[in-house]
């Protein structure tokens, strides 16, 4: 079988960067079983291993947030919003539409829309709106200022906070040849929970994933199948015994040409 990617990681791919930086600090779940359709849906069969680095307790990263609570008015615009000094919405001022609460909408869209550098992204429910910063960013947001320049419109600010940084999770080496491959200096490895055979894999981003049904592409997850050969993760036995060290010698992602 073929990889599949999810559709958040796929949405990562083409508006925010590499794969590398997708999975950086993720962890790889071996499951028996058959490999689900699509990676949006939920697991199925047995969680046989995670594999994390040198079998070492996950921690997984919390992605730091901020907020831009739009508090009265019922005209004018939201001219920037500043992040650590970096205005997130660069290609102009978002008007007020309708009420305060579809102007949030709007200022959320425009900050996904937005090519700032650093990248955030935003969601909105009612008029406040949630800055939340990319994966790899751990502890590193946490105490940005939050701020706006505003035309009438008025608004109160939550500083970006709350960020944890992974720990123990994997990491790749620089891609070459259209190849990423796991760091060669981390060992990729885990103490199995259960017996059985392995049959696919799901490796998934920085940050909790419960392995439901993820109808909203929130979640970055790359499947694939499992074997001894001819699979796009090959293991010298699929056969796995609960509390037994599974070690992965080797992994890598290749790009095609075309």
């Amino acid at each position: 079988m073929a990889l599949r990617l999810s559709t958040a990681l796929r949405n990562f791919l083409l508006a925010h960067g590499p794969c590398k930086l997708a999975l950086q600090n993720g962890v790889l779940k071996i499951y028996s079983g058959t490999q689900p359709t699509t990676a949006d849906d939920a697991v199925a069969g047995t969680l046989l291993v995670t594999i994390s680095k040198a079998s070492g307790s996950v921690t997984r990263e919390v992605l730091a947030t901020g907020t831009v609570t739009l508090t009265g008015g019922a005209s004018g615009s939201v001219d920037t919003v500043t992040v650590d000094g970096i205005n997130v919405i660069p290609q102009g001022a978002v008007a007020f539409n309708t009420s305060l609460t579809q102007t949030a909408t709007d200022l959320a869209a425009a900050i996904n829309k937005g090519l700032s550098s650093p990248e955030y992204t935003a969601s909105s429910s009612g008029a406040v709106v949630t800055i939340k910063a990319l994966p790899g960013t751990g502890t590193g947001a946490n105490g940005f200022v939050v701020t706006a320049t505003l035309t009438t419109i008025t608004a109160s600010y939550g500083n970006m906070a709350s960020g944890v940084a992974a720990v123990n999770g994997l990491s790749f080496e620089t891609a070459a040849s259209g190849a990423l491959a796991k760091n060669s200096a981390e060992t990729w490895s885990g103490s199995a929970a259960a017996t059985g055979t392995a049959g696919w894999f799901r490796f998934g981003g920085s940050v909790t994933d419960p392995g439901t049904t993820d109808s909203a592409a929130t979640y970055i997850r790359l499947d694939g199948s499992v074997a001894t050969s001819g699979a796009n993760l090959n293991m010298s036995s699929t056969s796995i015994t609960a509390a037994a060290t599974q070690t992965l010698s080797a992994f890598s992602i290749t790009q095609p040409a075309q």
